[in-house]
């Protein structure tokens, strides 16, 4: 399993030790002009490549409140038309990712610049561009690109991201960068076309499969290119230190609560959602929005988030089903011993370490609920016996830590 809430912490150690050697390279040579201009070059381009991270994460944290009816952490496009500005309207199909430059109109920035004068490129995975936006975007998203050194080897503890930002460096032989006509970045109106002579990796503007990005070294003849990138837990552990981002999340289960709670007695509606039977007891992951009749601009969240429940129902409509249930993690309280005729299960963060390390990477894995839930909820849910014991709230207690409790909504 990809421990992947190690890998914002490498990227700023990355960029830490880029600038550590940086200053030590001018200490070093201070004799020596050249070498003191390259270690400020190369100190400026980790600045601007930080401040640009930091606006795109910005950027996805607060999506819902600049497009309204959508749910947050979506990233945008980049300029393929050296504007300054995000592609205007899909960059390229769902679920493929786009390499351009780093639309910095878009994020409320200045032209940021590298050491060496040139602005700066991203490419942003399709599972988190928002146009085509994915199917489902949520803290379990896939980071799709791979990172590697320039020998090859995986970068230490950064194996993957879902966004990544270049620093060009000076040209290499053979690579042309004319000064841009119109335009404050240098190159032509095709980012397409001026991606061999900006980055060293051999990139595509489309990005169809799953690449691999190269973090070059600045003196290195064949890839100077610095890079930084954002992963999926960067983009949420963010979201998780905004002060309402536990109420958001709790909205969307209250929602899915009221809705399926409405459906129950539908005829054919347990028939047509339930995937496991037993006894008394039919169960089965949430249904969509449409399914459960959850209009704009509610339908973007919950179809986000549903992966993430569970239900369990009574099938003769009695309360079979005994919850013990207190407030939410943050203020633990008495749990209360409830009866319900269904209840809905919210699995909260993954588990990461430890016996109970859930992983859900794999569609298999998706579909199993002990990637999910916790004891003694998997147990009862899968046996089709025993109680349930959760929260009724999602919280945050700590928001440097995954919130990983379970919660449970009871429909009497």
């Amino acid at each position: 399993m990809k421990v992947r809430h190690l890998q914002g912490g490498a990227m700023l150690a990355a960029l830490t030790l880029l600038l550590l050697i940086g200053s030590l390279a001018a200490l070093l040579g201070l004799d020596d002009p050249g070498i003191r201009a390259v270690s400020r070059a190369q100190i400026r381009s980790v600045e601007a490549l930080a401040q640009a991270r930091s606006a795109l994460i910005g950027y996805a944290v607060s999506y819902a409140e600049s497009h309204p009816g959508q749910g947050s952490g979506y990233l945008p496009c980049p300029d393929s038309a050296n504007t300054g500005s995000a592609t205007i309207g899909a960059c390229f199909a769902r679920d493929d990712g786009a390499l351009g430059r780093l639309p910095y109109r878009t994020l409320g920035l200045a032209d940021l610049r590298d050491g060496w004068g040139d602005c700066l490129w991203y490419a942003v995975g399709g599972s988190v561009k928002n146009n085509p936006k994915p199917q489902v975007l949520n803290w379990d998203s896939p980071d799709p690109f791979t990172l590697v050194d320039i020998h090859g080897n995986t970068l230490a503890g950064a194996d993957a991201a879902a966004a990544i930002l270049f620093a060009p460096g000076r040209p290499l032989d053979g690579q042309s960068r004319p000064s841009g006509t119109g335009s404050r970045c240098p190159g032509s109106p095709d980012a397409g076309n001026d991606l061999p002579h900006f980055l060293d990796g051999n990139y595509a503007a489309h990005l169809t499969s799953a690449p691999v990005f190269i973090q070059g070294l600045p003196s290195h003849p064949g890839n100077n290119d610095v890079l930084a990138w954002i992963t999926i837990d960067d983009i949420f552990a963010a979201m998780r230190k905004r002060s309402d981002f536990a109420t958001q999340i709790d909205a969307v289960i209250d929602r899915a609560a009221q809705a399926l709670a409405l459906r129950l007695d539908n005829v054919g509606f347990l028939d047509a959602h339930v995937t496991l039977e037993a006894g008394n007891r039919a169960s089965g992951p949430l249904p969509d929005a449409a399914a459960l009749g959850i209009p704009s601009p509610y339908a973007d969240p919950h179809d986000n988030w549903r992966d993430q429940f569970r239900f369990v129902a009574c099938k003769d409509g009695s309360t079979c089903l005994i919850a013990d249930l207190a407030d939410s993690a943050a203020t633990p309280a008495q749990a209360v011993q409830t009866t319900c005729r269904a209840l809905l299960l919210f699995g909260g963060e993954r588990i990461r370490t430890g016996p109970l390390q859930q992983s859900r990477t794999t569609a298999a894995e998706r579909a199993d609920p002990m990637q999910y839930l916790e004891p003694p909820n998997v147990d009862s849910l899968l046996s089709a016996t025993g109680g349930f014991a959760g929260y009724r709230h999602f919280s945050i207690p700590d928001p440097l830590q995954p919130s990983t409790a379970d919660v449970i909504r009871c429909l009497p």
